[in-house]
């Protein structure tokens, strides 16, 4: 179903006596009972607003915004969640060395066998 399909039904609910979709404007458009009609469109953000900025504006924006300190998050909780990350990455890097040190040197193919429970 097309996201316009679902935004009409929303606005107007059992109100809908038609609904057409307009391919060219991807636009679901709704013939009310009363005669009059709505519209809405199949996408989120409109296609002009996308292409209108390039991913290195967005980026030099969301960096301007970090440095302005103007994001939802603020810079302090991203410096602990980037160290929170760095901290659990070490942590994993650890364990799995660990665990391939032990599995290189303990790992005989029959003692692995037998701890399987099955015999060669």
């Amino acid at each position: 179903m097309p996201l316009g399909e679902d935004i009409l039904l929303a606005r107007h609910g059992s109100n809908i006596a038609e609904m057409t979709q307009d391919r060219r404007n991807n636009l679901t458009r709704a013939r009310l009972i009363d005669g009059s009609i709505d519209t809405a469109s199949n996408f989120l953000v409109s296609l002009n607003a996308m292409a209108a900025i390039t991913p290195a504006e967005r980026f030099s924006k969301v960096a301007g915004d970090y440095s302005a300190d103007r994001l939802p998050v603020s810079r302090s909780e991203i410096r602990f969640m980037a160290k929170l990350s760095a901290a659990w990455g070490v942590a994993s890097l650890a364990f799995i060395g660990g665990m391939s040190w032990v599995v290189y040197n303990y790992g005989d193919p029959e003692m692995l066998m037998q701890v399987m429970g099955t015999s060669l």
